[in-house]
């Protein structure tokens, strides 16, 4: 019997040869496996892409009924093959309930609130405690202006006095910061149809007629223009800026015109300061949208509708919101932090201005799709000659037990028409995998997968170990 026998650098040699190829059978696994798995991840996230329900470029056309999903003739209802909307009839409230067509379990709600006056001497957006009433502005002005001039001697005693009681009385009388809408009456003109292009959508407004003492201003003057889209469009907002709109989804335009400010009231007061050296900036002033987001299930629309006749929160107490996302970012709002703390609201990130629109979606849950409320960071003020301006457009928001308010600021825009772009809508997963495309990718990754299997199969002949 022959020995086998082999030298040390030959031994080396075969050492390294076993070492290379066997990292190179060991790699060649590997990028087998590796190919696998991507190929199970691409059709495993590919298939339940396509089984959503997809964003359509077109819904439906919408039938437009006088009646309520529980038959009350107090509801508007705009009903398609995706989503349902309900508004009350008459125009009794501004508010608007929505729900995908398939699944009841979760009906969103957004309701108009109403409008707000306060002071930005602190802040650019809404905070609780800068409400523009008589106490604030006394507190503001004296703690601001009035006292350090005195203090520091630019003015006398006398002055000081004359001022202090000209504060008082022109204090006396403003109207109050906060107009409710569920105090006022407001009137409901629509639905029509509307065909523009290829662009369709039905048309309706919401116009408050009579309001409290002290806002006859407000009558006729505010109004939620509403359009509900059953094709996408491009809005292009006098080419100042544009912004896309998915079918299915309600604008809500809200138009602001001829309001009476107080800061205005006491310009009289502003002029006298200013004689004696203090100097009080005049447009110190903003105007906010309240808005508070909830959601029942169907089983709750005739607490919904007891709201609709009411000033009582019959939603909110309903409400069975868990988390909101700002963003992106989760909110819980079951607790109710309108009353625990000082500094109320929190302002959205400014960085969310670049973006198109601002979003705020609902928890999906058991829900088959969430609702979503957007806005356009960005207001237009119109003035008498129609020339414009565009404005940012500040929020804040707290939770308020399983439901959140939201605040909409805007600055103070003097006697111009303030025009700004909510909408609500559903959060529908777009169409981002076609049949096609999916067929094309299972394609390639069982070719790739071959193709390791087959090096894989030629790589089994190498032997580097025997020798005769």
């Amino acid at each position: 019997m022959a020995k086998f026998e082999i030298s040390r650098n030959d031994f080396l040699k075969r050492s390294h040869f076993q070492v290379y190829f066997g990292e190179k059978r060991l790699k060649t696994r590997k990028n087998m496996v590796t190919t696998t798995i991507l190929a199970i991840l691409t059709m495993s996230i590919a298939f339940p892409i396509i089984t959503q329900p997809t964003s359509a470029q077109t819904l439906t056309k919408p039938e437009i009924l006088p009646y309520g999903p529980n038959g009350s003739n107090k509801w508007q209802w705009i009903k398609t093959d995706k989503i349902n909307i309900i508004f009350p009839a008459g125009g009794k409230k501004p508010m608007f309930l929505w729900w995908y067509a398939d699944d009841t379990s979760n009906i969103y709600v957004v309701k108009y609130k109403g409008l707000i006056e306060f002071l930005t001497f602190d802040y650019p957006y809404y905070q609780r405690i800068q409400e523009a009433n008589e106490l604030r502005l006394r507190e503001t002005l004296q703690s601001k202006y009035l006292e350090p001039a005195f203090s520091q001697n630019r003015i006398k005693q006398q002055t000081h006095t004359m001022l202090q009681n000209m504060l008082t009385n022109f204090l006396f009388g403003l109207h109050m910061p906060y107009l409710p809408f569920s105090a006022c009456q407001w009137n409901l003109t629509g639905p029509i149809e509307v065909t523009r292009g290829d662009v369709q959508y039905l048309s309706f407004n919401f116009t408050l007629t009579e309001a409290p003492p002290k806002f006859n201003f407000a009558e006729k003057n505010v109004i939620i223009r509403c359009r509900f889209y059953y094709t996408s469009a491009t809005e292009d907002v006098d080419g100042y800026y544009t912004y896309t709109v998915g079918a299915g989804e309600l604008k809500m335009d809200l138009i602001v015109k001829n309001w009476t400010w107080n800061i205005d009231l006491i310009k009289p007061l502003l002029e006298k300061l200013a004689e004696y050296g203090i100097d009080v900036p005049i447009k110190k002033s903003g105007l906010a949208l309240w808005i508070n987001l909830a959601s029942i299930p169907l089983g709750k629309v005739d607490l919904a509708e007891a709201d609709v006749e009411t000033t009582d929160g019959h939603i909110e107490t309903s409400s069975m919101t868990q988390n909101m996302y700002v963003e992106g970012a989760q909110l819980g709002v079951t607790q109710n932090k309108t009353q625990m703390e000082t500094e109320l609201e929190q302002p959205m990130t400014t960085q969310a201005r670049l973006r198109e629109r601002y979003k705020i979606r609902f928890e999906k849950g058991n829900a088959t799709l969430a609702g979503f409320f957007k806005f356009v960071p960005n207001a237009l003020l119109r003035d008498s000659d129609n020339s414009a301006e565009v404005v940012d457009v500040k929020a804040s928001y707290i939770p308020a037990g399983h439901h959140m308010r939201l605040f909409l600021s805007y600055p103070y825009f003097g006697n111009k028409t303030l025009e700004h772009d909510p909408s609500l809508g559903l959060e529908i997963i777009p169409t981002l995998i076609t049949p096609e495309l999916l067929l094309m990718l299972i394609g390639t990754a069982s070719i790739v997968t071959l193709t390791v299997l087959a090096v894989r199969w030629k790589r089994k002949t190498v032997n580097i170990v025997g020798a005769q």
